[in-house]
């Protein structure tokens, strides 16, 4: 049996809710959160293991500490002859970079979201970053 509410509630049925919307919100931050999250733990372990690296390296006599960094490619190829300061330079490139992965990691996490106002957001915070990297590298 029916009563005089229901036919008229039966029409919202298939519209969709404040609770859904909401619920598609929670999903899409939660999403967000854990690109942001993976991206964080990510880069900082790759760039631990390789400093750990460097370190076992610096211990077993294949070199030391550094006075400067090298080069990517300088210490890749330091890396693949196994000398410490490939590792350690590499490690620090790795915590270098993070920051940047996770920025553009937010970006797409983002636009999938098709939250176009944090996409404007997080660009205009990665051309700051690029341009803070340029200035001084000047």
């Amino acid at each position: 049996m029916t009563g005089p509410h229901d036919a008229v509630n039966a029409g919202h049925a298939s519209e969709p809710s404040r609770d859904d919307d909401a619920g598609r919100h929670r999903a899409r931050r939660a999403t967000i959160d854990a690109v942001v999250h993976h991206t964080l733990v990510a880069g900082v372990a790759a760039g631990l293991v390789l400093l750990l690296a460097g370190l076992v390296l610096t211990v077993a006599g294949r070199g030391g500490l550094g006075v400067v960094s090298l080069k990517a490619p300088e210490a890749v190829r330091a890396a693949l002859r196994l000398r410490a300061a490939g590792f350690y330079s590499l490690g620090l490139l790795a915590l270098i970079l993070t920051p940047f992965i996770r920025v553009l990691g937010s970006i797409v996490a983002f636009a999938a979201a098709r939250d176009w106002r944090f996409v404007a957001v997080t660009t205009a915070v990665l051309v700051v970053m690029l341009v803070s990297i340029a200035v001084g590298a000047a």
